[in-house]
């Protein structure tokens, strides 16, 4: 009965987060992050519309945030000057959350 009840929570916990990120699709490992040198549409269809965007030194900077408050990772993408193809990009913070936006050279963590 125990390991019922275990399995039940199990399941609705992992449906719950789930729930929380609908529009999140995790990239397959092979390809994870392989948008170096990719137009801007080939990022949007994996990760949807940024979240954020900026000029710096006449590049684009485009965000993605996934996660939650206290837990999220921020996906930054950096076009060339042209602006038409992706020159590099990377993550930042919670590293169970950004390991499946890793670049497929990268390590996951193991936290």
């Amino acid at each position: 009965m125990a390991v019922q009840r275990n399995l039940v929570i199990f399941a609705a916990l992992a449906l719950a987060g789930c729930g929380a990120m609908p529009n999140l699709s995790l990239p397959d490992v092979k390809a994870r992050n392989d948008f170096k040198g990719k137009p801007l549409s080939v990022v949007t269809a994996q990760l949807g519309n940024p979240d954020g965007q900026q000029t710096v030194n006449r590049q684009k900077i485009y965000t993605w945030r996934r996660g939650q408050a206290l837990q999220d990772c921020l996906i930054s993408v950096v076009m060339t000057p042209a602006g038409d193809v992706v020159e590099s990009y990377g993550t930042s913070g919670d590293a169970a959350i950004c390991s499946p936006y890793l670049a497929p050279a990268e390590p996951v963590s193991a936290q």
